[in-house]
């Protein structure tokens, strides 16, 4: 088999993977000696094209290359930053849900962007939002896209060249956001119901799509992920939780207490912060909440292991 060229992974579904590579695609198997050694690729995996012989488009994925990273839940290696998109009013926005998100972009080591579609539903509303997430993540209000200040300029400028996980409750806007951002290469989009609130279109696995050129000057790729409304934060001890809220670790060095858990320890300096708006005070009470169920999480994890 010929090999060297190289592409990155748009998704897989049933062992065969579509590669992108130098403005092409290709479907492709994986190797068997890949299945063997028990490597999985994901969406976003690059990789390595051999070609058959007698053939002169590329068939099989001959090797995966190291990962920069990988998310769990999406399922989806080397992510430059997860972008948040949740609406002002309908559906209601699930706050803790982006709390959560904000998380594991921290954990991925990635970037996070917050998107607050649908704004024209309740301007109030979107600007309080971006007020919460001012001191987590780079806060972008849009609109209706057939709307004449839809404000996309500083998303497609956060989308330039990178590679971008689009993340968030079914009925947001996502669909409509990819498909604009694709020319269409999505799959056309469903309405919402009146009675459910739900996305008539469900995407079932995580995709990556090449964002098209009159958007981005410059290779730049955005990854679908499935609608959800549920995301458990796995592996991170309560102690650690204030790592990943920038409003905390950026004044991390004020705290007269090293393991301070910032949920309520007399002199500890995070009230301050919320006084201060440093800290918004509806997020600093969903951080409390965050880490007594860390907290009860691990507390029942050692009991486990203890056998009561």
């Amino acid at each position: 088999m010929g090999a060297g060229r190289t592409g990155t992974i748009l998704k897989g579904v049933g062992g065969l993977y579509t590669v992108y590579s130098s403005g092409e695609t290709f479907e492709c198997r994986l190797r068997g000696s890949i299945r063997l050694e028990g490597i999985r690729p994901v969406t976003g995996d690059n990789v390595v094209l051999e070609t058959e012989p007698g053939s002169s488009v590329p068939s099989v994925i001959g090797s995966v290359l190291p990962r920069r990273n990988v998310l769990v839940r999406p399922r989806a290696a080397n992510i430059d930053q997860i972008v948040l998109v949740i609406a002002s009013l309908s559906p209601a926005p699930d706050l803790f849900l982006v709390d959560k998100l904000l998380i594991a972009a921290g954990v991925a080591g990635t970037g996070a962007v917050l998107v607050i579609n649908k704004a024209d539903q309740d301007e109030a509303a979107a600007a309080d939002i971006a007020e919460q997430y001012k001191g987590a993540a780079q806060c972008i209000i849009t609109k209706a896209l057939d709307s004449d200040d839809h404000g996309l300029e500083p998303l497609l400028a956060a989308l330039k060249g990178r590679t971008s996980v689009l993340a968030g409750q079914s009925g947001v806007g996502k669909s409509t956001i990819l498909n604009m951002l694709t020319d269409g290469a999505y799959m056309a989009t469903g309405s919402i119901s009146e009675k459910t609130l739900r996305g008539r279109h469900t995407t079932r696995h995580a995709e990556l799509f090449p964002i098209s050129g009159k958007y981005a000057d410059e290779p730049s790729f955005i990854i679908d992920s499935p609608g959800f409304s549920l995301l458990e934060l796995e592996d991170i001890a309560p102690r650690d939780l204030s790592a990943y809220y920038p409003e905390v670790y950026n004044h991390e060095g004020e705290c007269r207490f090293q393991d301070c858990s910032h949920t309520g320890e007399p002199g500890c300096f995070v009230p301050g912060l919320v006084e201060t708006g440093a800290f918004h005070p509806e997020r600093y009470e969903r951080y409390k909440v965050l880490y007594r169920e860390l907290e009860t999480r691990e507390k029942n994890k050692y009991k486990n292991k203890r056998g009561l």
